[in-house]
This record gives structure tokens, C-alpha cells and sequence, in this order.
């Protein structure tokens, strides 16, 4: 290789790699456990989950009067859906796929049992990930709401 071209082409690795980095954070933010998290921190993360798991539908989560939980569900173009579920330490939440609809459903199950009916959908997303995670935050929300009065001021 030339010394012109081998300039060249290190000059133009070096935009790459700078364009690379627009966009992203100057410092990354640190990460939070939801298990490290209160229960407004996990309302926060499920609200940013249900705002972009569906690019038609949005989902949106309370917290009221200790441990009632309330899903506000709205699809493109139709109005906005409300379902309150009083949170149990005794309920579960349960992810499966919707093979016609292609998304990944989380639901409310009244209890662990296998044959537990389900009490509602709390989610519908095109992403695994999303899916999973808003479990694990909805698990965390009902252990705690199950605690003690101070689990809740979190």
C-alpha cells in the first residue's frame, strides 16, 4: 500500500469510528437492579417499556392506594383503555407468545398454580426482552406491595 493511500484509509477509519460514537452518552449511566429499585423507579422502567414495545399500541402503569395497580392500554387510533388489578403477593405474572399477533403478552394469573386463570394482559410487545423485563419489574412490584407500608413509599 501506498503511504498516500494508507493515509487515506486510517483518516477515513478514524471518521468512522467517530461517527460511530454520536449520539450515545458522553458517560454511560450507571445501571440499576430493579431489585435495587423502589417502586416508582419500576412504575418508571414499565412506563418506558409500554411506551415503545408496540408501534401500535402504548401501554402505561399506576400505582394508587397501596397496591392497586392500574394499566391504561390505548391502541393506534382508538381510545385509551383503563384495567385495575389489586396487586397479591400470592398472584404471578406469566410471558407467552401470540402466535397470530406476534407478540410477546405478559399476563396477570391469580395465583402460581398451574391452572391459574389469567386476570388480565398487562403487555403486548414485539420484543422478547421487553417482555421479560416488564415481568420481572411487575414480579417486584407485587412482592413489595405484599411487604409492609414502607416498601411502598419507595
Amino acid at each position: 500500500m501506498t503511504g498516500a493511500l494508507k493515509s487515506c484509509c486510517t483518516a477515513l477509519s478514524v471518521l468512522l469510528l467517530l461517527g460511530c460514537s454520536e449520539g450515545y452518552p458522553g458517560k454511560s449511566a450507571p445501571l440499576i437492579s430493579p431489585f435495587d429499585m423502589g417502586n416508582e423507579q419500576r412504575l418508571s422502567a414499565l412506563n418506558e417499556i409500554g411506551a415503545e414495545a408496540h408501534p401500535q399500541r402504548r401501554w402505561s402503569f399506576a400505582l394508587s392506594n397501596g397496591c392497586r395497580l392500574e394499566v391504561g392500554h390505548k391502541r393506534k387510533n382508538s381510545r385509551r383503555l383503563t384495567q385495575v388489578f389489586e396487586l397479591r403477593r400470592g398472584m404471578d405474572v406469566d410471558v407467552s407468545f401470540d402466535e397470530p399477533d406476534q407478540t410477546f403478552d405478559v399476563h396477570l394469573l391469580a395465583s402460581a398454580a398451574a391452572d391459574a386463570p389469567r386476570l388480565g394482559t398487562l403487555l403486548e410487545s414485539e420484543a422478547w426482552t421487553d417482555a421479560v423485563q416488564a415481568d420481572l419489574l411487575l414480579q417486584l412490584l407485587m412482592r413489595d406491595c405484599g411487604a409492609s407500608p414502607s416498601a411502598l413509599a419507595d
